[in-house]
């Protein structure tokens, strides 16, 4: 493959990692379709001579269709439904297409209309489909793709750049408390609020040995509470960020919606214990219960209360072998089994 076209929402850190190790193993360019990142989370990232980002905005509806339509490229990745002149644009294509999203097969009425319509609105603009895991692909199936169109694994951390981080827990005392760790925007599908009061509410000889630190903005960061346990840093750069992880002992990620959630592949890498909400996705693959963390029912204040408790109980010695699952768990899915599964689909198409 020497050159792929990528429709997307917004450009993110993990994608980035997967797209310049595509482009770095396969000698492939790439031209990048975008909008501009979002104000509450304004990442700044690093890609190789060979990846270009076009400004979403600057393009029209038929300098989309020239693009695709195009002798160009070998391949062309779209990553989801929700830009009506992608759709359309790729009915003009001239190699094959695949189409990326992370949303759930849910049996509901609504969705299995949507899907029905989408059999002729949306799954004609594309050949493969390449989801996250067995919800998503469930949902791909009803689309209209045939199973042999349609390959998993659609979402990685950069897995070898968060192995590097290591946890001491042998280094904690009673004068340097450990550290739970949340990030993400403050917001309501994140369920940070009850995050953070059900920290509070925690009994005081887990206050005395546990802080909770947040990193993140959003529209509910000026009702964060106050607390000497919680402590609230606001948004910081990814490479700040892998900083502060290595200073962190435990996360938790209690969101009532997240069709997937790559930070928690991120934390798993990094060898996190983990406390996780069953609406993260995520937590189908890089999750055991009792093994490398603990699920909590979704939405449930008190549930997450005891979640916390569980693992904030745990003994130093516990987190660490729970840590060592996590590692573990995070080798299912890499850069390079991302790369490979796009360079697999582009030799498929030749045939």
């Amino acid at each position: 493959m020497k050159k792929i076209l990528v429709l997307y929402r917004e450009v993110a850190g993990y994608f980035l990692d997967c797209l310049n190790h595509l482009c770095k193993i396969s000698q492939t360019e790439a031209e990048v379709v975008a909008y501009p990142v979002n104000s509450e989370a304004p990442f700044l990232f690093e890609t190789l001579p060979s990846i270009k980002i076009i400004n979403r905005h600057q393009l029209s509806k038929h300098d989309l269709i020239a693009m695709v339509s195009s002798d160009c490229y070998d391949l062309i990745f779209c990553g989801g439904w929700f830009d009506k002149e992608y759709n359309e644009a790729l009915r003009y294509r001239k190699c094959p297409s695949v189409l990326g999203f992370d949303n759930h097969r849910t049996d509901s009425l609504r969705q299995w209309i949507q899907a029905m319509a989408g059999r002729f609105l949306i799954k004609p603009s594309f050949d493969f489909a390449f989801v996250p895991a067995t919800p998503q692909k469930e949902l791909a199936l009803l689309l209209g793709f045939h199973p042999s169109k349609i390959r998993t694994g659609a979402y990685a951390c950069n897995v070898e750049n968060f192995n590097t981080i290591h946890i001491d827990y042998s280094s904690t005392s009673s004068s340097q408390k450990k550290r739970l760790i949340y990030t993400g925007r403050y917001a309501k599908e994140k369920f940070s609020h009850q995050l953070f009061e059900s920290f509070a509410q925690l009994p005081s000889q887990i206050i005395e040995e546990w802080e909770l630190h947040a990193y993140g903005t959003g529209a509910e960061w000026e009702q964060r509470p106050i607390h000497p346990a919680i402590i609230h840093h606001g948004f910081v750069q990814p490479n700040k960020l892998k900083e502060e992880m290595t200073k962190g002992h435990a996360f938790v990620l209690p969101s009532i919606f997240e069709p997937w959630g790559v930070v928690v592949h991120e934390f798993a890498a990094a060898g996190f214990p983990m406390l996780v909400s069953n609406s993260v996705g995520a937590a189908e693959a890089f999750l055991e219960e009792n093994k490398n963390g603990f699920l909590f029912d979704s939405g449930d204040s008190e549930k997450l209360k005891e979640g916390l408790i569980k693992l904030l109980s745990c003994s130093n010695v516990q987190l660490q072998q729970m840590g060592v699952q996590s590692k573990r768990l995070a080798q299912k899915i890499t850069p390079e089994t991302w790369s490979q599964t796009l360079l697999q689909i582009a030799q498929q198409s030749l045939h």
